[in-house]
């Protein structure tokens, strides 16, 4: 892609993310709000994106594969690696909550569309845990399971609160929860 076209895409990006800080309500933001906070024509959308939600949730996942990457970058493993993967799913999971609104956006589209990105920061520390005593396709699975989970409760926190008892928006009851949820995934 040319540095043009790159600039543009990015602009269309920025512009989105720029829009998610400042609306209350996803679903109100345009096309043309996009267009014009980005400074490009609104055909561009189409062109670069499938669609406006596509462009939504590639905006919403720019913004938590960066915290996520940040977070992931803050802490060495230690001799407790299975600590260390708790630690990092509260950290996420925190970050999440900060915007949830976002948060459910991007879960509900990785839901839909097959998008496996957020398993892909689990993968390192679930080598070290089992430090060759599971193949690859074992561990994918183990973090697809992870983040399928969490990702599910977050789109339906009232109906899994009804169900266990646990509100995941109480940061104890939530850290809690990780801890229990790894505990019996790695059994």
């Amino acid at each position: 892609m040319s540095t043009r076209k790159e600039a543009a895409k990015r602009k269309l990006l920025e512009a989105t993310a720029s829009l998610l800080e400042t609306t209350v309500n996803p679903d109100d933001i345009t096309v043309r709000q996009i267009a014009e906070t980005a400074g490009v024509g609104g055909g561009l959308i189409n062109y670069y994106f499938e669609s406006r939600d596509q462009l939504i949730h590639e905006a919403v996942s720019m913004k938590m594969d960066s915290l996520a990457s940040f977070v992931a970058n803050q802490e060495e493993y230690t001799n407790d690696p299975i600590q260390y993967l708790k630690n990092l799913l509260i950290s996420m999971s925190d970050i999440g909550m900060k915007d949830s609104k976002l948060n459910k956006i991007s879960a509900e589209y990785e839901l839909l569309n097959g998008d496996f990105s957020a398993c892909l920061y689990l993968l390192p520390v679930l080598r070290k845990i089992y430090n060759g005593k599971k193949s690859e396709t074992d561990l994918r699975l183990l973090a697809y399971q992870l983040i399928i989970v969490f990702q599910s409760i977050y789109i339906r926190q009232q109906a899994f609160h009804m169900y266990s008892g646990i509100n995941i928006e109480n940061k104890s009851e939530r850290d809690l929860l990780i801890s229990l949820i790894v505990d019996n995934l790695l059994k």
